[in-house]
C-alpha cells in the first residue's frame, strides 16, 4: 500500500476499432482475492472429486486384476481336473477293450480250424474244436499276442501242459500241448514276449500249438477275433491260385503239424 491507496489491478480494454479509445478499469486487490477464493472454492471440490474418482478407478483395476488372476487359477485347476477325468475315463474304457493289434502267437500253417463240430483224430467222436491248431517244430517259441497277466500254468489230461493269459476286455487266451513254459502264474507279459515252447503233451498226434480265445468265458474264432483287434492296416499277402479261401499267411516254415 502506497500513499494510503489500496493496491489494485488495472485492466485495459482494447477496442476492436482504432477510432475508439481504450478503457481502463481498476480492480482492487481485495476484489481479486475474493474472486480467487471463490474460484478456489469452486475448484477444490471438483479436484477432490476427480482425485476420489481416480483412486476408485485404481482400486477397481486392482480388484479386477486380482479377480482375473483368481479366474486363471480356477481355470488351471479345472483343466487339470478335466485331464485327470479324461485319463481316468480312457483307462476305464481301455480296461473294457481287448489289447489293440493282437498278433498270432506262432508263425505257421493252420492244420485245424475253429469248429462247432469236428471229428477228433484220437477219440474218433464229433466234438467242438474251440480253437485252432498251428503246425510248428517241437521247441518253437510261442509268444504272447498282447499285453496280459499269466493266469495259470497247469497240466490237463487232454491239453497237456497249458498256459492261460488274461487280457483286458475280459479276454483269455489259452495255449495247449506245450513242451515247456517260460513264464509263471502272476507274471505280466507284453506283446511278442516268449511264454512257452511247442510240444505234443496231452492228447496230440504230433507237435503243434492249440490256441484258443475266450471272451467273457465263451470260446470264439481266434483268427476272426485277432482280425477285429486290428487298428493299424496290414498289407494283405499275395494270393496264390491254389490257396484255400481260409488260408492265412505263413510267417515261417513249419513241418506238417498234428492235431488233438
Amino acid at each position: 500500500m502506497r500513499g494510503g491507496l489500496t493496491p489494485a489491478w488495472t485492466v485495459i480494454f482494447v477496442p476492436p476499432t482504432p477510432r475508439t479509445s481504450t478503457k481502463r478499469v481498476g480492480v482492487k486487490m481485495r476484489t481479486v482475492r475474493v474472486l480467487a477464493m471463490l474460484v478456489l472454492a469452486m475448484l477444490l471440490p471438483a479436484l477432490a472429486l476427480s482425485w476420489s474418482w481416480i483412486d476408485t478407478q485404481s482400486t477397481s483395476a486392482q480388484q479386477m486384476a486380482q479377480r482375473l488372476v483368481a479366474q486363471e487359477r480356477l481355470m488351471a485347476v479345472l483343466n487339470d481336473s478335466l485331464d485327470t477325468y479324461r485319463q481316468a475315463t480312457l483307462a476305464v474304457r481301455a480296461a473294457t477293450l481287448p489289447p489293440p493289434n493282437m498278433m498270432m502267437p506262432l508263425g505257421g500253417r493252420i492244420t485245424s480250424w475253429f469248429s462247432r463240430a469236428r471229428l477228433h483224430p484220437i477219440l474218433h467222436v464229433y466234438r467242438p474244436h474251440k480253437g485252432i491248431d498251428l503246425a510248428a517244430a517241437a521247441g518253437t517259441r510261442i509268444v504272447a499276442p498282447g499285453t496280459a497277466v499269466v493266469a495259470s500254468v497247469t497240466r490237463r489230461f487232454g491239453f497237456g501242459l497249458t498256459i492261460e493269459l488274461v487280457h483286458s476286455g475280459d479276454v483269455v487266451t489259452r495255449y495247449a500241448h506245450l513242451r515247456s513254459a517260460i513264464v509263471h502264474a502272476g507274471d505280466r507279459v507284453t506283446m511278442g514276449q516268449a511264454i512257452a515252447t511247442v510240444g505234443s503233451s496231452g492228447l496230440s498226434t504230433a507237435p503243434h500249438l492249440h490256441f484258443e480265445v475266450l471272451v467273457k468265458g465263451t470260446a470264439v474264432d481266434p483268427v476272426a477275433f485277432l482280425a477285429r483287434t486290428r487298428t493299424v492296416p496290414v498289407a494283405s499277402p499275395r494270393a496264390s491260385p491254389r490257396a484255400s479261401p481260409r488260408a492265412t499267411p505263413v510267417l515261417g516254415s513249419a513241418p506238417a503239424g498234428g492235431t488233438h
